[in-house]
């Protein structure tokens, strides 16, 4: 897969995603191959489990978290069109336990996909899964680590005229703001650092001095 072959070949275990949850204490970091087998397990069930088709659309309502990106990375992998809740409509939402009453009714494939930090699922976590939705986390599990479908490169699909830089950001609301805090750094080939949750200047500034980031958005 080409999607992130420019960080791979450069230096393929570096951290290129971390994430910090300031409510849970969380704390997890992503190279690139472990961003890049994300890609590919999620491109791979968008085209096998949700029948989806290149130029198809996905609808994601997630919170700020690393699932959000490899959902992302995932339907650019697979040439899938990706919108956030308030941009548009798709065959598919992926959205979370708290905000299913907002696609219940909605006609499309629902995908639930936790908070948790480690990517269990609905059940896994102990709750429910409602009838007729996709429990991400084992359902994605399931699919393989390589893809093999024609993926674009990432600085193709998200130019930028950036230098490498290591980004610190507390996140998005929107798409354009998850494309400008993760994927034009990852693009560029550096990476970045993504805060959630309540946190005050001076904790940024604690991470950002044990991250060593060199960008503040």
């Amino acid at each position: 897969m080409e999607l992130l072959a420019h960080l791979l070949s450069a230096d393929p275990a570096a951290p290129r995603l971390t994430v910090y949850n300031e409510t849970t204490g969380a704390r997890l970091d992503f190279s690139a191959q472990t961003l890049d087998n994300w890609a590919a397990k999620v491109g791979n069930m968008l085209l096998e489990e949700l029948d989806l088709e290149p130029g198809s659309s996905i609808v994601v309502d997630l919170p700020v978290s690393w699932q959000a990106v490899a959902i992302v990375l995932g339907a650019l992998a697979a040439d899938i069109r990706w919108v956030f809740a308030s941009e548009g409509a798709a065959e598919v939402v992926f959205t979370s336990p708290s905000a299913f009453g907002r696609w219940e009714d909605s006609g499309a494939d629902i995908v639930l996909v936790t908070d948790d930090p480690f990517g269990r699922g609905v059940v896994e976590t102990g709750g429910t899964l409602p009838t007729g939705t996709i429990d991400f986390g084992p359902s994605v599990r399931f699919y393989g680590d390589q893809f093999y479908g024609p993926a674009p490169a990432l600085f193709d699909v998200i130019p930028t005229s950036r230098a490498p830089e290591r980004v610190l950001s507390t996140g998005w609301t929107t798409a354009e703001g998850l494309v400008r805090t993760v994927l034009e750094p990852l693009s560029a080939g550096g990476s970045a650092v993504v805060v959630s949750g309540l946190v005050d200047s001076g904790r940024l500034d604690a991470i950002a001095t044990a991250e060593k980031t060199t960008v503040r958005l």
